[in-house]
């Protein structure tokens, strides 16, 4: 047997299921469980380290690491800028001549350097490391259980610090992203990088008696930091959720299958290319840049799906109003006797289990989006069969996202700008109806009006928005006349 992908998940056989089954669980590995693509996060452990390339995000992140691990472990009056610049360039000539051949280019080594230096540099802004009281860096967490779930991790650094009249332990992760999650955020989409400080702050009461009193979050980029609760009730609720991971693990690996996640984080997987799920999506633009999307493996084995129905087909020009057609009853009495489709829980949480969670903002989008073109499609006296509501939920959905994606960067149900443009769209349509029973090319025209009349209602907000004198513009109103119907 070999380990097949399907739209699915990755069906994995005995000696991969080996290879990707955790013995104990990291912070990361139970987000990507449970947030993300499960199916792209196993065949990572299978596939493991690709062609070294200094600029991946991961290589420079593990640069900007070692940096800090080594000049924390100085003396504190050692701990300056040009200090971490000596660090940086000794791994550098020693990185040269073995992991990354690369970086013997002198203007890739630079650039390089340059890269790694703007990543690290801001912590300098967060904290003068010389006045830093350094209890540990990278302290491992392991051989201990959270929450009855085997745990590993390490603490990039543990502080000691007085605030509030306390002094105790201070957990620190340094992160190097391009973003840092705003409150509205962290409110949506849960706290990934609060929980992991919780985590770690949770493992370290179990191993020492010294009181940890908060955790800190350092964004080298920006120069930004910020203090994570690690109250007694804050850790519970996270190890809680940390449990819950587990269980979903060993559930993927009871059922010899790890799910797929389609997203906005597909373009950057090396499976885009092949990946079936990602294929029947628009999500399936190769945006790998230098780390290139493979285009064939011969580490598991592709098994296509069905051929997407994203692509924009009029329901009409394939199954016109007189013929025969699948009815939508049918389809979805079938769908739920087969198994169950959806789970629940908290509404930020898009996907549990590798399932759709029926209470998310997401799913609220989904059924609404197809809620819209069955109605549309009766409105318009159109037979309700399932091709038709299929295609006309993809037409309107790509009309939806392709507005937000120019608004937000994102093409998430998930989001709340998402739910804003759908009551735009469904204002459009009232104007603009769908040209059922027309060729192709008439659906083409009217797919590109529908979202610039979209596209405009969401600028004219945004200029609203914008706008500090919100007064009314009377002569422009004068101006205005109604069109003269023809005779």
């Amino acid at each position: 047997m070999v380990s097949t992908l399907t739209r699915q998940g990755l069906h994995l056989d005995a000696a991969d299921l080996g290879k990707v089954r955790r013995s104990a669980l990291s912070a990361s590995t139970a987000k990507a469980l449970t947030h993300n693509c499960a199916a792209g996060y196993a065949f990572g452990k299978l596939a493991g380290e690709q062609a070294p390339d200094p600029f991946a995000a991961t290589t420079q992140g593990t640069a900007v690491h070692s940096v800090l691990e080594e000049l924390y472990n100085l003396p504190a009056g050692k701990r300056t800028r040009r200090r971490a610049a000596n660090i940086l360039l000794s791994m550098v000539a020693q990185w040269r001549h073995d992991k990354y051949p690369q970086l013997n280019d002198p203007v890739t080594r630079q650039l390089f350097i340059a890269d790694v230096i703007g990543k690290y540099q801001g912590i300098f802004e967060i904290e003068d490391p010389r006045d830093t009281d350094v209890v540990a860096t990278e302290w491992p967490l392991s051989g201990i259980e959270l929450g009855g779930v085997p745990f590993i991790g390490y603490v990039d650094l543990a502080q000691r610090v007085t605030t509030r009249g306390r002094t105790g332990l201070r957990p620190v992760d340094h992160k190097t992203s391009n973003r840092i999650p705003d409150k509205r955020k962290l409110e949506l989409y849960g706290d990934d990088h609060g929980d992991q400080i919780r985590l770690y702050a949770a493992g370290l009461r179990t191993i020492q008696d010294e009181p940890v009193i908060e955790g800190r979050i350092n964004y080298t980029r920006h120069g930004k930091s910020r203090i994570v609760a690690v109250s007694e009730k804050r850790v519970a609720q996270t190890v809680g959720e940390f449990a819950r991971a587990w269980d979903i693990h060993n559930g993927m690996v009871e059922q010899v299958m790890f799910p797929t996640k389609t997203g906005p984080l597909c373009g950057w997987c090396p499976l885009v290319q092949l990946c079936p799920a990602a294929q029947a999506t628009k999500f399936n633009t190769d945006r790998t840049d230098s780390q290139t999307a493979l285009c064939a493996t011969d580490l598991i084995h592709i098994d296509p799906a069905a051929p997407s129905r994203e692509a924009g087909v009029s329901p009409t020009s394939t199954v016109s109003p007189g013929e025969p057609g699948e009815s939508t009853n049918q389809a979805l009495e079938g769908l739920i006797m087969a198994e169950h489709v959806l789970a629940e829980d908290k509404p930020w949480e898009e996907i549990v289990g590798g399932k759709l969670n029926g209470a998310s903002y997401a799913a609220t989008g989904y059924f609404g989006i197809s809620s819209l073109a069955y109605e549309l499609l009766g409105r318009h006296d159109v037979p309700i069969q399932r091709i038709a509501v299929d295609a006309m939920t993809n037409v309107l959905a790509a009309i939806v996202t392709d507005v937000q994606n120019g608004l937000s960067g994102s093409t998430s149900f998930q989001q709340g700008t998402n739910t804003r443009l759908r009551g735009v769209l469904r204002t459009v349509l009232e104007s603009v109806p769908p040209p059922f029973g027309e060729d192709t090319a008439t659906w083409e025209t009217w797919i590109k009006m529908t979202t610039g009349h979209t596209r405009s209602i969401a600028a004219a907000a945004v200029r609203l928005a914008g706008t500090d004198d919100i007064t009314p513009d009377l002569d422009t109103l004068a101006s205005i006349a109604p069109l003269r119907k023809k005779a």
